[in-house]
């Protein structure tokens, strides 16, 4: 009889500290999640052409400790006889890249130094958000 509760009460302590160590995994994969969201816009610039994309980022200004960044690519276009050569991407110059209207935007300025003639250069923007949860 007295083997037997020994045995219960070694079950029960082992079953308080597996619900401790499974509540501690818990909160600390909740703690270092996050979400993130990006918008992303693609414009044509054509040749001997400046042009600017202003694209929001999700959720803007919404959360205290989220993070904001934004990336841009030049692309080829689409292969059609008809746009006229193709582009050297190597003359598309990025004028600038920042946030813009007190950070709730990502704002690119960019030239195609390429001649007349030559098919338009797209660029693609990519404005992201990174909220930590869980959110402040």
């Amino acid at each position: 009889m007295r083997l037997d509760a020994c045995r219960t009460r070694s079950r029960a302590a082992a079953a308080a500290v597996a619900a401790a160590l499974l509540a501690t995994t818990a909160a600390v994969a909740l703690a270092g999640s996050s979400i993130t969201k990006h918008q992303i816009e693609v414009i044509s610039i054509p040749a001997g052409q400046t042009r600017t994309l202003t694209v929001p980022y999700p959720d803007a200004l919404k959360y205290g400790n989220a993070r904001y960044s934004g990336r841009v690519e030049v692309l080829a276009p689409p292969l059609r006889a008809d746009r006229g050569r193709a582009p050297n991407l190597k003359q598309v110059r990025i004028v600038r890249a920042q946030s813009v209207l007190g950070g709730s935007d990502y704002q690119v300025r960019a030239h195609n130094a390429n001649s007349v003639g030559t098919a338009a250069a797209r660029l693609k923007v990519t404005a992201t958000t990174v909220e930590p949860l869980p959110h402040g």
